[in-house]
């Protein structure tokens, strides 16, 4: 068993260079039989960030160009967060907006 760190890519992918088997994209070198059933991806970074702190409010939303859903909920500040990468790269998306529409927020 391999634990890789969390990316946007799932499990990644297998890749041989100069005859080694590497994962990708965490670059470590791996057997040449691994399978995906032997990664272990680590927890997703700042999870602990979504602790919810106003009796466990929870919004979800169904991704529009996938079968994704989110999540809006409460942060360890007392603001709300989404689990979304627009969220994550620019603390800002339609999930919390709509969510502060519906709690006239």
């Amino acid at each position: 068993m391999y634990t890789v760190p969390y990316s946007n890519v799932g499990k990644g992918g297998f890749l041989v260079l100069n005859g080694k088997r590497y994962h990708t994209p965490s670059w470590i070198e791996v057997e040449p039989d691994t399978s995906y059933d032997n990664i272990i991806i680590e927890k997703r970074p700042f999870e602990e960030l979504f602790v919810d702190t106003k009796n466990e409010k929870q919004w979800k939303y169904k991704s529009a160009s996938s079968n994704k859903e989110y999540t809006v909920r409460y942060n360890a500040a007392g603001n709300l967060s989404c689990d979304c990468w627009g969220y994550i790269g620019h603390r800002k998306c339609k999930h919390i907006t709509e969510t502060k529409k519906l709690c006239g927020i």
